[in-house]
């Protein structure tokens, strides 16, 4: 999906499948226009090439956001396949936008790619929203990092003493994780548990992790994360009782439910 200036660009096609879009519908300022697109498929990427290229005829400066970056899974040629994320930000520098915002990068591969990048450390101000909800004197709050590189990324991001990192290791013949271990230490065996991390699929990690948890005594665990797909309905995580509320935005998820608080973007 693709908004200009807030308002959803609807996209017409031809029998044949070929974009036909309605520049009437474009409500242009004088300044500050935004492109802000809520990536689904392939096709959002050829739409914001068509608008982009039409505001350049019309002279009219435009930024844009990605709430998710496409292909920030992709960050580096593995094996045969093709390295998409490098290829896009090339794309998207090419555009020439004023300036390009992402939420929560999957890694500090988009924005050294990305020209005139702006990054908004959403999982931070999730879990820090939290902290303020949660630290009521009664119980401890802790914050979960679920492996070393999210210990490292938001241990630098948010300033807060009491920290548990798991550590992991993984079957890289099946992809499952064969064992779990955090380490950390804990004043109380009752506490409550914050999971800190940019990106959620089916969220067998967070239940690993959230399990281990319970073990050591968490009363309750959240799970703060920017980007959370609509595959988490297909995992354990809304079916188990061990994750108390899901924290996130809207820049991937469209479905809603009772655990889940949903950030607008």
């Amino acid at each position: 999906m693709i908004y200009f200036n807030g308002q959803k660009i609807e996209f017409k096609k031809f029998p044949n499948g070929e974009s036909l879009i309605d520049s009437k519908s474009l409500q242009l300022r004088d300044d500050d226009n935004e492109i802000r697109v809520n990536f689904e498929n392939d096709e959002d990427i050829t739409h914001l090439i068509f608008l982009k290229s039409h505001l350049d005829e019309l002279k009219v400066k435009c930024n844009l956001i990605f709430p998710y970056m496409p292909y920030s899974r992709m960050d580096r040629t593995e094996g045969i396949m093709i390295f998409t994320l490098k290829h896009l930000c090339k794309v998207i520098n090419n555009l020439d936008f004023e300036s390009v915002t992402i939420y929560e990068p999957h890694s500090e591969v988009s924005t050294a790619l990305l020209d005139r990048v702006k990054v908004v450390d959403m999982s931070k101000i999730l879990a820090q929203e939290l902290l303020k909800e949660l630290n009521n004197g009664e119980e401890e709050v802790y914050l979960v990092y679920p492996d070393a590189g999210a210990a490292k990324r938001y241990g630098k991001e948010i300033a807060y003493e009491k920290v548990l990192t798991a550590n992991k290791v993984r079957d890289f013949r099946t992809g499952r994780i064969k064992k779990l271990q955090i380490n950390g230490h804990m004043e109380r065996k009752n506490f409550k548990a914050i999971i800190v991390d940019d990106l959620c699929s089916k969220g067998g990690t967070f239940m690993l992790t959230a399990s281990k948890l319970k073990d050591m005594g968490a009363t309750e665990i959240y799970l703060a994360v920017t980007h959370c797909e609509n595959t988490v309905f297909q995992g354990d995580l809304l079916k188990d009782d061990l994750i108390t509320g899901i924290y996130t935005t809207n820049s991937i998820l469209n479905r809603r439910h009772e655990k889940i608080k949903v950030y607008e973007i």
